[in-house]
């Protein structure tokens, strides 16, 4: 029905009229305008601010409980012409319900029987060159205290004292003379002090922060309420922003004051800047000033939605100029009238917003060409450049360089930024050029009939994706893992551990360890009893990590159970999975067999099982586990002991608030069963002092700076879960296990993979937070996006260091030595690392002994990995490179023949 039916058609019945949507608020008349007729201005909950001519706004006003009858008498008396209730129910749901402003709980009958009555999503304004990529960081609140702190620097003494007291310093240093020299050698000077380049670019985000206070002071001066401030990515480069929508609300002088009021704190910036030069004589700092008085120039260019934009839409008295191009292009071609929306402007704003648009819309285009021209020169030399850049980071990683790693990734995601705004234009470009066909294909019956059926089984499919595409992503992260495990070097404790395991399995005498190394080498030992890992390998060290493999891979199980009886977002598992998969230290700790790692995978299935137990049997099972883990590594008791401590506080608190509950609620999903985590709370310290016989020091599997990034992964990952408050009790888990590993005794190897489970555990729980939940209840957007791009820094350098590679020695060949006539029969000293694999290789115990024992002073012959000792000829060689094997004379033989093989 179109509006002209409905006008024509007779008054019916009152009917019930609906209300305006909670928290919309009607701003008054836009005054000052440049419209012929007045408009008016209203905001939506969500901020959207629309304009209205007077019949719609005043209609908006009259949505207070009334029906159409009443409406309809009220409006024709106060607006001098003839409206039906008919006519008021027409513009109620035709034109305010689609704009977003009318309560969505009232359905009209008359409507719903005519049609489809299904909610509309409110139409929202797409601004050419609009802000479309940002986050709020300052809250309403927030903002609100800011604006009156500095409230009083907008009255007429102060900003004449302080804008007169800014010009006086700029001429000042102007005065002075040669500014270019003096800019010659600010630059030289940051080039060789690169720290200082961090501290202009710490003065550029202060310094924009603070021209965003200055806009909400004025909007508050003026009499607006300011809204949020936030970050962006406007066009290629980052920026900061502040909602003064509210503004729309004064006059011409205080919507100025608001465009203003950025620059003049600007002014008020570089005034106190300009002190500190002329007080300190730094060079930098003149750099600093110069770069601040561009920055405020360019905020001038009324071509881009910048303080020059809206500074010259307020003086013409139009909201939104960019609204005007494609009515003003129309005009300006041969032959066509003037475009209607231009004709409801007065002649001299017409005049203005017409030169505008034929002045901004070549100067648009020419960017635009300019920057496609060039791009297919700039980017190879970005590559190079980029290239050049990763080599650099690169070495510094190699070198063990962690802080100018770090400095070094973070710079290279600013140098990213413009490159991915540049992708987001062309992309918008592209939607906007493919959205005319595809809502012509989208209207076909075919296509809407196709996509009925489809939208039924959607979310089914995403959910089934999201779960392979996480099992995928765990499969990958075992398959870095393992292939780690087969070529890292090993440490002294994993040669002992593996060596030992093989001893006990064949009988034979191996080195005397601490009761938690018995425990886990009996696990080594089973496992490859009942699996024949050390047959399947070329050594028997990657029939050992064969262990390690299989302990992360029940990890990463444990994680998906999660997902899927818990209910956790897909994507807060995969984050932190993806962040382990790409760092190299990460990596590393999961690919080395040790108590830590096997421990956790113990206290993971065991956990699981509690959670899931429902009878008693699998109680005790689950507690077995648990107890297995912290025998085979105490320090898996740490974290153990908060999580259950919070899970009971957790549960008792469940219970308080359904004390009141419904008296037929099922005892179990009421008050939960308690009884198995008690009892593994009685176990934990049981185990945990059983398995703390003093045992030998353990090696690190990671070097310094390897360990530092990790360890600087977990401070940063407990911090933030510190910061939120639900979050505390699984941080103090993770900061107690993150303990052990910092401070300098034999243990801390050992944790290292026990704080990698804690961290990657409290990861989840923090991208729980932040995707799921309402949004109110997530955490605030500063401390996510300041999470985030730390987190990404640290993980970008993590994945820089990558895992250490060796080759594998040919024991094979030194085991047909050994056995063969060249070696005489007598005893050969051979490094741990070769023991087990020639036992493995066939040579008899008797001729074996170990470097380092009190038997190796006195053997016949001398193996050495990567060259003999010095002064010492060789004997016989195998293999090349670092991994060669040189058998040299011992002292129980005089070495007269010599056989060397290659």
């Amino acid at each position: 029905m179109t509006q002209t039916e409905v006008l024509d058609r007779p008054a019916t019945g009152g009917i019930p009229l609906p209300r305006l949507a909670p928290g919309t608020e009607l701003l008054g008349e836009y005054r000052d305008s440049a419209y012929e007729d007045p408009r008016f201005i209203i905001r939506r909950v969500d901020g959207q601010v629309m304009q209205l001519p007077r019949l719609l706004y005043r209609v908006a006003a009259s949505l207070d409980g009334r029906d159409t009858e009443q409406v309809a008498a009220d409006l024709s008396a106060e607006l001098g012409r003839e409206l039906t209730a008919e006519q008021v129910t027409f513009l109620v749901e035709e034109r305010l319900r689609p704009a977003g402003i009318v309560a969505a709980d009232h359905v009209d009958e008359h409507v719903a029987g005519a049609g489809d009555a299904s909610p509309q999503a409110p139409v929202r304004a797409d601004p050419l060159l609009g802000l479309r990529y940002r986050a709020g960081v300052i809250p309403v609140a927030v903002s609100w205290r800011i604006a009156g702190f500095f409230r009083p620097l907008f009255t007429r003494p102060a900003w004449v004292a302080l804008v007169t007291a800014f010009l006086a310093v700029d001429v000042w240093i102007v005065a002075q003379g040669d500014v270019l020299g003096r800019m010659e050698s600010a630059v030289v000077d940051v080039a060789r002090q690169p720290g200082l380049i961090l501290a202009l670019l710490g003065l550029t985000v202060v310094f924009t922060a603070f021209h965003e206070c200055g806009h909400v002071t004025a909007c508050r001066y003026g009499g607006a309420r300011p809204g949020e401030v936030g970050v962006g990515l406007y066009i290629v480069w980052p920026a900061f922003y502040s909602k003064v929508t509210d503004s729309y609300r004064l006059d011409r002088v205080g919507r100025l004051r608001t465009d203003l009021g950025g620059v003049y704190f600007n002014c008020i910036a570089m005034l106190a800047l300009g002190l500190c030069y002329l007080g300190t004589g730094e060079p930098w700092l003149l750099i600093a000033l110069v770069t601040m008085h561009a920055q405020t120039a360019w905020q001038f260019l009324p071509n881009l939605r910048m303080d020059g934009y809206y500074i010259l839409a307020d003086l013409v008295g139009v909201p939104e100029l960019f609204g005007f191009v494609k009515p003003a292009l129309l005009s300006l071609l041969p032959g066509r009238p003037s475009h209607p929306l231009l004709r409801k402007l007065r002649p001299r704003a017409r005049r203005v917003v017409v030169l505008w648009v034929a002045l901004i819309v070549p100067t648009l285009l020419a960017w635009l060409v300019a920057v496609l021209v060039a791009l297919p020169h700039l980017l190879p030399v970005a590559w190079q450049a980029s290239l050049e850049y990763l080599r650099r980071l690169d070495a510094d990683a190699r070198s063990g360089d962690v802080l100018a790693t770090t400095l070094g990734v973070f710079q290279l995601l600013l140098l990213a930024l413009p490159w991915l705004g540049l992708g987001l234009v062309l992309w918008s470009l592209a939607s906007l050029v493919a959205r005319r066909p595809v809502a012509l294909v989208a209207g076909r019956p075919a296509v809407r009939w196709a996509g009925r059926v489809g939208s039924a089984h959607r979310a089914a499919v995403r959910r089934v994706g999201a779960v392979v595409g996480l099992a995928g992503l765990g499969v990958l992260l075992l398959v870095r893992v393992a292939s780690v495990a087969w070529s890292h070097p090993a440490t002294a404790a994993e040669l002992r551990l593996v060596d030992g395991a093989w001893a006990a399995l064949h009988g034979v005498d191996g080195a005397a360890v601490g009761f938690g190394d018995r425990l886990l080498r009996l696990q080594v030992a089973g496992y490859a009893w009942l699996t024949g890992a050390f047959e399947r390998h070329d050594t028997i060290l990657a029939g050992g990590r064969e262990l390690a493999v299989v302990a992360s891979a029940v990890l990463v199980v444990a994680l998906l159970v999660v997902v899927r009886t818990r209910r956790v977002r897909p994507v807060a598992v995969a984050l932190p999975l993806l962040a382990v998969l790409v760092m190299g230290p990460a990596v590393t700790v999961l690919a080395t067999v040790g108590s830590g790692l096997v421990g956790a995978a113990w206290a993971a299935v065991g956990a699981l099982v509690l959670t899931r137990a429902r009878r008693p049997v699998a109680g005790a099972l689950g507690i077995a586990a648990v107890a297995v883990g912290v025998a085979t590594e105490p320090l898996v008791a740490v974290p153990l002991a908060v999580g259950i401590g919070s899970h009971l506080g957790a549960g008792s608190g469940r219970r308080a608030r359904h004390a009141g509950g419904p008296r037929h609620a099922r005892p179990d999903t009421v008050e939960g069963d308690t009884r198995p985590w008690l009892a593994a709370l009685v176990v934990l310290p049981v185990a945990a002092v059983v398995a703390t016989v003093p045992s030998g020091p353990a090696d690190l599997p990671l070097g310094a700076s390897e360990r530092a990034v990790l360890l600087l992964l977990a401070a940063l990952a407990v911090g933030t879960g510190f910061l939120l408050r639900g979050l505390r009790l699984p941080a103090v888990a993770a900061g107690a296990a993150t303990v052990p590993a910092v401070v300098p005794w034999h243990g801390a190897g050992t944790a290292l993979p026990v704080v990698l489970v804690a961290v990657v555990l409290l990861g989840v729980l923090f991208a729980a937070a932040w995707t799921g939940g309402p949004a109110t209840a997530r955490p605030h957007p500063l401390l996510r996006g300041t999470f985030l791009v730390t987190a990404l820094v640290v993980v970008i350098t993590g994945a820089l260091f990558l895992p250490v590679s060796a080759r594998t020695p040919p024991h094979q060949q030194l085991a047909d030595w050994i056995a063969g006539p060249a070696s005489s029969g007598g005893t050969v000293a051979v490094p741990a690392g070769l023991w087990g694999d020639l036992l493995r290789d066939g040579v008899t115990p008797d001729r074996l002994v170990r470097d380092g024992s009190p038997a190796a002073a006195e053997a016949d012959w001398e193996v050495t990995v990567g060259g003999p000792t010095a002064g010492t000829p060789p004997a016989a060689a195998f293999g090349g490179g670092p991994a060669v094997l040189m058998v040299s004379p011992g002292t129980g033989t005089g070495g007269a023949a010599s056989d060397r093989a290659n």
